[in-house]
């Protein structure tokens, strides 16, 4: 079994990705013939959801990731 994740941009401008699960061994071999279901999620699924936090060395960020940081929590 193989899961493969295809963005799609919504008609209201919202992120989506499409979750297909297919019966195969690579995503090459995967094919509408053997999909096995399909599901439509809005967070993207590359995404680990549950960093643990202890793991984050904030010391380490580059300049670049600092920046980014700043510009999530709206501090500029």
């Amino acid at each position: 079994m193989i899961t493969k994740y295809t963005y799609k941009l919504q008609g209201n401008g919202k992120d989506s990705w499409h979750v297909d699960v297919h019966d195969c061994q690579t995503e090459e071999e995967a094919t509408i013939e053997n999909r096995i279901s399909r599901e439509i999620v809005f967070e993207d699924p590359n995404i680990n959801s549950d960093t643990n936090m202890n793991n984050l060395d904030f010391t380490k960020l580059t300049l670049e990731q600092i920046q980014q940081l700043k510009n999530i929590l709206g501090i500029n």
